[in-house]
């Protein structure tokens, strides 16, 4: 009887294997990676991991912060994620620089672009013109950093009386508080939000978006190797599916959102992070293009234009092809790409 017992059990704890195994098989792991730090905005593509979004679409997601859109480029490229989040233009210029490890855009996910400048009122700076001989401080991989050349192009500062800081992330609003660097770069809503958990009201501060100074920008894409795409187009859409609904959940439950990414940085502040979103809502996603065509629905002739500038900016031998930058061939359907606000 004993040895009866036992073959059963045996073969029980078989099939719990097998059973086990064939579920792991079943979910197709993706390795994505963050631009930036975990903040209420990034909540879409948290959100439907906490809720097994993903785990329903056949995906294992996990989902790493970044250091800086062109950190991500580099380390999407490098094969050591599968998919990441990161300025559009930051890759055009990584692409430029390393041919043979081109990537592509899969998903505009940021409709609108939030690089800026910031300074402090006291500071008596008002206008990009201003800058000109001034101290600036940013980490050297961020968006807003890679891309000033365009803003500065537009706006005739001159680079070369620049005074550049390059620091590291946790310096860069302390250091415009204290008088250190006379103006930031960075996310609108990054900075903004970061100064306010400083205590700093956003009445002391002047913002300067690049997308009213001459900049239209598009803002962040979804970034894969063109190979890992055509290897995993079903995963590439699913993935994406999964981030639309992200999107969905975040505009209709901020609080919810909030709470997902606090699972991955316990420190951060409801209230900042609430904030963060709604902003983030106003600048980036929430435009009438999103609202009337759903998410990813590119202007290639905006696009173009953009990349036009870009070129110049970053001193490019040729002009970036749409077609080479943004590729709309994996996204899902347009009922899929559907946002309500």
């Amino acid at each position: 009887m004993q040895t009866k017992r036992a073959l059963l059990q045996f073969f029980l704890t078989v099939l719990c294997v097998v059973a086990l195994a064939d579920s792991a098989a079943a979910q197709q792991r993706v390795r994505f990676i963050l631009d930036w730090a975990f903040q209420g905005h990034q909540a879409p593509f948290t959100l439907s991991v906490d809720d097994g979004t993903f785990k329903k679409l056949g995906l294992d997601v996990t989902v790493d912060r970044g250091v800086g859109s062109g950190d991500t480029v580099a380390k999407v490229a490098s094969g050591s994620y599968d998919i990441g989040f990161a300025d559009v233009y930051s890759m055009v210029r990584f692409n430029a620089q390393n041919p043979d490890r081109k990537l592509i855009g899969v998903m505009m996910v940021h409709d609108k672009s939030a690089l800026s400048v910031a300074v402090m009122k006291k500071s008596g700076l008002t206008k990009p013109g201003d800058l000109n001989g001034k101290r600036l401080a940013s980490p050297v991989g961020d968006a807003s950093r890679q891309l000033f050349p365009l803003f500065a192009t537009v706006n005739n500062i001159d680079q070369a009386k620049l005074n550049w800081l390059n620091i590291s992330v946790e310096l860069r609003e302390p250091m415009l508080i204290r008088g250190e660097a006379d103006a930031i770069t960075g996310h609108l809503t990054t900075i903004l939000m970061n100064l306010r958990g400083l205590n700093v009201p956003e009445s002391d501060v002047i913002m300067m978006p690049y997308s009213d100074f001459g900049v239209p920008l598009y803002g962040h894409v979804l970034v894969v190797s063109p190979a890992y795409a055509q290897q995993n187009p079903e995963t590439v859409r699913k993935f994406i599916t999964g981030v639309v609904h992200g999107f969905n959940v975040m505009f209709r439950d901020p609080k919810a959102a909030v709470a997902s990414v606090k699972k991955r940085d316990p420190l951060i502040k409801d209230e900042v992070e609430l904030a963060r979103i709604e902003l983030s809502n106003k600048s980036m996603f929430q435009t009438p293009n999103v609202k009337a065509n759903g998410m990813s629905s590119v202007d290639k002739a905006r696009l173009a234009s953009s990349l036009e500038q870009v070129a110049k900016a970053f001193e490019l031998k040729e002009v970036p092809k749409v077609e080479e930058v943004y590729v709309d061939t994996y996204l899902p359907s347009k009922e899929d790409l559907k946002v309500t606000f």
